[in-house]
């Protein structure tokens, strides 16, 4: 083809010129970025005022000196008077698992009070059978899992709790109930017909029970659960010498003692005495994810990016904090140091040796109005002596299903507050829901006269729904506090009454009484959980634990007074 023409394509490509000097002109000499100029850098120096920096020096070495205040006393409550803290105890089962003032709250389930009367009736082995039947017999009839055979409900209510009726009596003729007996032998109960060798083996296997069943259903301490507050209140103390230091949780709604959850007293100070344990530490760089790296030709994690962390106007915090993780992230060092549990431990002594030798003793850091990593003080805003608690806790815990339930919610068109009770604890220890025993609620309906009107004095609510009725906080006040109330509903045998079934509630108490701001109108909701976790010698703790928690908004009752209903229509 003689038009055609043949077609050159010429590329260009940038490839990087090294100096043929050192190794002969290779790659890594430019890595290298050498500047030739180091008067520029003096220059640099000098402008950004480095030669005025006097932390100039990285820590290589710190000398450390701490001092700890053992905790040997844990207090219930506000005003209750503190017990021994036993040592290595969980405080969180302290806390939550106290005895509560009332006898039914230290009722055990049926299916636990049978297993310890029976592991009762397993101690007397050593009596012959003839005389273990005599005292079984004995023991069956003074503390029965029932107070009768067949104890009936109150009239015109529902069943309640029909699986644990028929648990207990599957077990009246088998075991006693272990609460009660352990309350009988503290009183000094002894079968008859004994001889003195079997009242003496009675007595031995009587007291290895009790040791036993104080150790597992007894707790150290009192109930710290606030009932009109709906959250637990306690304190722990420690001593170091003449020097008292406690440490109160004004608010602690259960599930885990937390270090910010504790404040201490306004009369502690940080221990300026000489410490118990000095040690020389190396100090390791504080690192995060995201942190600028150091060297020239790393590049940062891509997992965070600080720089773009949007802040607006009122967001000063953020700011601050992107702030000082790019610019005074590696000017931070960390002292590893091991303390022991269930002190309370201070810094006496911290002296850094830097890489120009020079020894610098450091001070805490803060002031009265502000600080980090502090316990503030009781009854004030302000920071507390740089202390550090470590509270044994309950580490690896395992938690069952709530055994009760109760949602505290407002009802504004009502005027009122509820107790919904959704799930209570049944005698054979399970949760059982209180919307399965709701009655037959008849409502009255229209007039059987034709033409007439009926009058209808309240409206019907649901059964498990206990009223909180608003009273003053004290008589003349404005202030209010809610109390619980029963309500009177129709049913096809007559009238019913609603009736408080669970321990948070009390329906043992006579009258029962929450504050108004515990109970807001985003609601509330308390409940009892089963826990057990593993101490540090190996021991296992078990309990029901009291928590609050936020609820789930207002609810409608539909509750009205004072209505009219229409009339029956006639046909004609």
């Amino acid at each position: 083809m003689a038009d055609d023409k043949a077609v050159f394509a010429q590329f260009h490509r940038i490839e990087p010129n090294v100096r043929p000097s050192g190794t002969g002109g290779q790659l890594d000499e430019a890595l290298q970025a050498r500047i030739a100029d180091p008067l520029f850098l003096l220059a640099r120096q000098r402008q950004l005022a480095e030669f005025h920096g006097e932390d100039g020096g990285s820590p290589v070495g710190c000398s450390l000196t701490t001092a700890a205040a053992t905790v040997d006393r844990f207090r219930p409550g506000d005003t209750a008077p503190s017990v021994p803290y036993p040592p290595g105890v969980p405080v969180e089962y302290l806390a939550e698992a106290g005895r509560g003032p009332d006898p039914a709250d230290r009722e055990l389930p049926l299916r636990t009070a049978a297993r310890a009367g029976l592991r009762f009736l397993h101690q007397l082995g050593a009596l012959p059978t003839g005389v273990q039947n005599s005292v079984t017999d004995q023991a069956l009839a003074k503390f029965p899992l029932l107070d009768s055979a067949s104890p009936g409900e109150p009239a015109g209510e529902p069943e309640a709790d029909p699986a644990g009726r028929t648990l207990g009596q599957v077990l009246l003729v088998r075991a006693p109930h272990g609460g009660k007996l352990a309350r009988g032998l503290a009183a000094g109960w002894h079968p008859t017909g004994l001889s003195p060798a079997q009242l003496t083996a009675f007595n031995q296997a009587a007291t290895a029970w009790k040791s036993w069943f104080a150790a597992e259903h007894t707790p150290p301490a009192d109930s710290s659960w606030v009932r009109d507050r709906l959250e637990h209140h306690f304190a722990v103390e420690a001593s170091r010498g003449n020097q008292r230091i406690t440490l109160t949780a004004p608010e602690y709604p259960g599930g885990g003692a937390e270090g910010y959850q504790f404040e201490i007293d306004a009369a502690a100070t940080a221990f300026t005495t000489p410490g118990s344990s000095t040690r020389t530490v190396l100090p390791t760089r504080a690192t995060y994810p995201g942190m600028p790296a150091e060297r020239w030709w790393e590049f940062e994690d891509t997992t965070v990016n600080l720089p773009s962390i949007e802040a607006g106007v009122a967001d000063l915090a953020r700011l601050l904090l992107v702030e000082f993780a790019n610019v005074y992230g590696n000017d931070h060092w960390v002292v590893p140091l091991e303390l022991e549990v269930g002190q309370v431990h201070g810094v006496t002594d911290l002296t850094v040796v830097d890489t120009f030798g020079d020894p610098l003793a450091l001070q805490a850091a803060g002031d009265e109005h502000w600080s980090l990593f502090r316990l503030g003080v009781a009854g004030s805003r302000r920071p507390g002596p740089a202390l550090l608690p470590l509270l044994p806790r309950a580490a690896g815990r395992i938690e069952g299903p709530p055994v009760e339930e109760v949602l505290f919610v407002r009802d504004e068109m009502a005027n009122l507050a509820w107790a919904i009770e959704r799930t209570v604890q049944s005698a054979t220890g399970k949760p059982r829901p209180r919307a399965d025993e709701t009655p037959d609620l008849t409502p009255p309906g229209p007039s059987d006269v034709p033409g007439a009107l009926a009058y209808q004095l309240e409206s019907s609510v649901p059964y498990h729904w206990i009223p909180l009725v608003p009273v003053p906080l004290v008589p003349g006040s404005a202030a209010i506090r809610f109390r619980r109330g029963r309500m009177t509903l129709p049913t096809a045998q007559g009238t019913v009454r609603t009736q408080a079934r669970g321990r948070l509630l009390e329906p043992e108490v006579h009258r029962v009484y929450f504050r108004d701001e515990e109970i807001p109108r985003s609601g509330v909701t308390a409940g009892r959980v089963p826990v057990t976790v593993r101490g540090h010698d190996g021991h296992h703790y078990r309990w029901v634990g009291r928590r609050s928690r936020a609820g789930q908004g207002e609810a409608a009752s539909q509750l009205a007074f004072d209505a009219v209903l229409p009339a029956k229509e006639t046909t004609p």
